[in-house]
């Protein structure tokens, strides 16, 4: 691989549209959520609460998946790797299809849902939904292996395109087809992430094999698929699962400011998600670009200098008062002195060191994973999820008067842990590595080679 393409400028170029993507991605709840208040149903506020159920239950689902192009850019060193790659995908994909299949067709799928509410009218509601969201699995791991055929290749502005394509069928079906539809809430979100992901699956799997195929040899031979792949869809899982904590520590606070506090945490959580989700595009373009340790200094600079950018653009509303105004009264419609925006105010800007945190973080993953070291990336979750399960129970909160403020600040402290947790990992000997996989060239740049 030349410098030139790991200078800022060339680096910035195949980071935006996948940065673009996530960002896509993130915005397709608005969307769906405006659905559902578009369907002819009476009360749309049940819906949109079991919707919202369900989508935290099947993202905790999917997250195994969520990494199978990283799994698929590092095992693609040549046609034989990306042929297990696939395989091992689709067997993954096809199994979380089927339990999908499972839980909207018997009594465990209410079962689960009852972990994520204890209305269980509203687990009921989401129950069949599950039918309709099956194929889900499938489409992800299909997605995520062209998708990492087209990272591979600088192919990254048709990626940020296939998911725009997603975006545009399920602001389609959701809101012009959704007032003629006797369904509910759950199922239109399901059918809309289906039909949205069918479309991204095709629009990716054809241009990787138009202009992004895998050489057809390499002198490099790809890691171990199963000691490689399965701690990091491991790692992805509990990843997501730490999740659930912060809302806890958001609600561990007196009974008269806990509904304030939750919704000042979910308020904040919206606009640094949506800000700070470029940040993890930075894991596939590091794990693709990271071939040797020459290659580890100019892309943590990268990663710093976008991380610092996505931080400054979240601090904006915290600390600029009528842009705050702006984004707390008049788009999410929160009274300007009630207590859901005195609570959320604070939090918001501590929240703006996330997206700083995220880019290092995801950086040092797209490191190890290039490496083939995802055990680090367990090892780490799991001491991070350990330490989080302690703080409730414990009653270390910093903020016990502002549960949002508490959980943001305990989520920066654990983003700090688990980054010098994985860079100590990265600079540790690591004996019997796996080399690093050549970058993938194009024929003309092989030629003029």
């Amino acid at each position: 691989m030349s410098g030139a393409d790991l200078r800022l400028g060339r680096l910035f170029a195949l980071w935006w549209p996948l940065a673009l993507t996530y960002v896509l991605v993130t915005g397709g709840t608005p969307i769906i959520n405006g659905s559902i208040n578009r369907l002819p149903i009476e009360d749309h506020t049940r819906d949109l609460a079991a919707f919202a159920v369900f989508l935290q239950c099947i993202i905790l689902i999917h997250s195994p998946l969520l990494v199978t192009r990283e799994i698929a850019i590092r095992m693609s060193v040549d046609r034989a790797g990306s042929r297990r790659a696939l395989l091992f995908c689709l067997a993954a994909g096809a199994l979380v299809s089927a339990f999908e299949v499972v839980l909207g067709a018997t009594a465990l799928g209410p079962m689960l849902l009852g972990a994520f509410t204890t209305n269980a009218d509203l687990a009921q509601r989401a129950h069949r939904a599950f039918l309709a969201v099956s194929p889900v699995p499938l489409l992800v791991a299909v997605r995520g292996v062209y998708q990492a055929h087209q990272i591979r290749a600088d192919d990254t502005l048709f990626v940020g395109l296939g998911t725009l394509l997603r975006l545009v069928l399920t602001a389609v079906l959701g809101l012009l087809v959704a007032p003629h539809l006797d369904i509910s809430g759950p199922m239109l979100g399901a059918l809309c992430l289906t039909v949205g992901l069918v479309a991204e699956s095709i629009f990716a799997t054809g241009r990787a094999r138009a202009r992004a195929r895998p050489p057809e040899r390499s002198d490099i031979p790809p890691p171990g698929l199963f000691r490689f792949a399965l701690p990091l869809m491991f790692a992805n899982l509990l990843g997501v699962a730490t999740q659930f904590f912060y809302v806890r520590i958001a609600g561990a606070v007196p009974a008269d400011l806990q509904e304030a506090s939750l919704a000042g945490f979910h308020e904040v959580k919206s606009i640094h998600l949506l800000v700070g989700a470029g940040a993890l595009a930075l894991q596939p373009l590091v794990t693709a670009k990271a071939h040797a340790d020459t290659d580890v200094p100019p892309l943590r600079r990268f990663a710093l200098a976008s991380g610092m950018i996505l931080s400054v653009l979240c601090a904006l509303p915290a600390f600029v008062a009528p842009l705050r105004d702006w984004v707390l009264v008049d788009l999410l419609r929160e009274k300007p002195l009630g207590d859901v925006a005195r609570l959320a105010t604070p939090a918001l800007a501590v929240a703006a060191a996330l997206p700083l945190l995220g880019a290092m973080r995801f950086f040092l993953r797209g490191v190890l994973i290039a490496r083939g070291h995802t055990r680090a990336i367990t090892l780490s979750n799991i001491l991070i999820l350990g330490l989080l399960a302690a703080v409730v129970p414990l009653g270390l909160l910093p903020f016990p008067g502002n549960g949002a403020l508490s959980a943001y600040c305990v989520w920066g402290v654990a983003l700090l842990l688990e980054i010098a947790i994985l860079a100590r990992a990265i600079r540790a000997p690591q004996d019997g590595a796996a080399p690093l996989p050549p970058p993938v060239r194009s024929p003309r740049e092989a030629s003029a080679g």
